[in-house]
């Protein structure tokens, strides 16, 4: 007895007797409430530990907001409430950044890196984007503000800058984005193979032509724990590319072999999503791979073979949904839905050559229709290519801005190739640009580079590119004696 006393301390005590009265107070509260109440009670104590976790280390918010962001559709599946989840991510945001900046007080100075093209570029584009709100093409200032916490994805670059500040944390921070991949591959390949809960499917029939959109040629479209069959299959596809880059590293055998069936785990689970962008993605970020390590052997003889695989798969007489869905990547001349979306590229290309500033924020499409009604973007149509929707909002100014910040992030991570001695760092430098580039490419057919959680990951990347020239000194420096 008495060495139960010793052993067990005042505040281990008081978290066992805070345990005891949330397990009778949250079943009590169901009961004479709704089940709401508990999910209700669970938030409140889970955002007080968050608060404690972010406030105590910044960097548990860096951990929190990958978890929350990978799963915050499955709990809007699960509650069907209407409440806007993804508020939570941009507090989150600026939560982290104030204990960055509490933290960082009175230890090293803060990081501007003003000098770097990738921060002018983003300083210029979100001060373009701040004045927006004075675009006269413009029919409502609500819709500016609707989008204004779109300005925390330039707080979360200071956040990541500051975040991989060495090797150790870019480790921990990859490996943890790679489980949760690997969890979101799992549940998909669960859906397709099991089935989907009730859950789900009465969140799909519960929108109007949902269930149109994602059963195609006889097939369920799958989305595991994300928004849609678009995100789960892009953020497949942007890890599998990053895990297969990071076989090529110097790692033991049986990690390249780990790696080698997560890269073919995930590109097999992403095929259930049936979109044809994730391909065209995975196509070109192998390209860019290839074209940066041409004068490796290893690396020659591993294209051709992919080359003669996927010749076989497409030429094959193999016959199922997503093999199909594959090859009709390659027919775009044949493919209904691409000619269709060519045609609203070239209809609503007069109205962005003869507005260069854009009808303002918020104006195009459906998202036009709830926060600008009237304007003439406006309209049950979906403008698809996160370009287009970037011209017809913000002008082929801010549409200019965005490819010039892509191909900075590209032009730095290919120089980081090259110029990078630690092999390391080398490896991790193309497990984020390669899939980044992928991404750039597929922001052409679909809003691919902000959905939740891959825009953690785009984010990840502009600070990296910029972060890895810093490591790779500090790698190249002696010890100290």
């Amino acid at each position: 007895m008495n060495l139960v006393k010793k052993n067990i301390s005042k505040s281990q005590v008081f978290q066992i007797l805070i345990l005891v009265f949330s397990a009778v107070l949250i079943p009590y509260l169901m009961v004479i409430t709704s089940y709401l109440m508990a999910a209700l009670v669970l938030g409140i104590i889970a955002s007080i530990l968050v608060l404690i976790s972010i406030f105590w280390h910044y960097k548990a918010g860096i951990y929190i907001l990958l978890l929350y962001s990978s799963f915050i559709f499955l709990i809007d599946r699960i509650l069907m409430a209407n409440i806007p989840f993804g508020i939570a991510v941009e507090v989150l945001i600026v939560l982290t950044f104030i204990a960055l900046l509490i933290q960082q007080k009175g230890k090293e100075s803060f990081q501007w890196k003003l000098n770097e093209p990738i921060v002018i570029i983003q300083l210029i584009f979100y001060s373009y984007f701040i004045l927006q709100i004075a675009n006269p093409n413009a029919v409502s200032i609500s819709a500016w503000l609707a989008s204004a916490r779109f300005l925390t994805t330039f707080i979360l670059f200071y956040i990541f800058l500051h975040f991989l500040s060495n090797l150790r944390d870019l480790k921990i921070f990859t490996r943890a984005w790679l489980i949760i991949a690997m969890m979101v591959a799992a549940y998909g390949v669960f859906q397709e193979y099991v089935g989907l809960r009730d859950f789900e499917w009465r969140w799909i029939r519960a929108v109007p032509n949902r269930y149109d959109l994602y059963f195609i040629w006889g097939h369920m479209r799958k989305f595991s724990f994300l928004s849609d069959p678009s995100a789960y299959g892009l953020f497949l596809g942007f890890t599998g590319l990053s895990a297969l880059m990071m076989s090529f590293g110097p790692y033991s055998k049986s990690k390249k072999v780990v790696l080698i069936c997560m890269t073919l785990f995930m590109f097999f689970a992403m095929s259930f999503a049936g979109t044809r962008t994730a391909y065209a993605m995975v196509a070109v970020g192998v390209f860019l791979f290839i074209f940066m390590n041409l004068r490796d052997p290893r690396i020659l003889g591993i294209s051709v073979f992919i080359v003669i695989v996927v010749t076989i798969l497409i030429t094959g007489p193999f016959y199922s949904a997503p093999i199909n869905r594959m090859r009709s990547t390659l027919n775009l001349s044949e493919d209904a839905s691409m000619n269709v979306r060519d045609i609203k590229r070239i209809r609503l290309q007069k109205y962005i050559k003869k507005n260069p500033i854009g009808g303002g924020i918020n104006t195009a499409g459906n998202a036009g229709l709830r926060y600008s009604r009237g304007h003439p973007l406006a309209g049950r149509y979906d403008p698809d290519s996160g370009y287009l929707r970037t011209a017809l909002e913000m002008g082929w100014i801010g549409a200019f801005l965005v490819i010039c910040l892509n191909g900075a992030i590209v032009i730095k991570g290919i120089s980081n190739h090259f110029r990078l001695k630690n092999p390391t760092l080398r490896t991790y430098n193309l497990m984020y640009v390669i899939p980044f580039l992928g991404l750039t490419v597929a922001h052409y057919t679909q809003d691919a580079l902000f959905q939740k959680p891959v825009n953690l990951l785009v984010i990840a990347t502009y600070a990296l590119m910029v972060k890895l020239p810093d490591l790779d000194e500090e790698k190249q420096k002696p010890p100290r004696k």
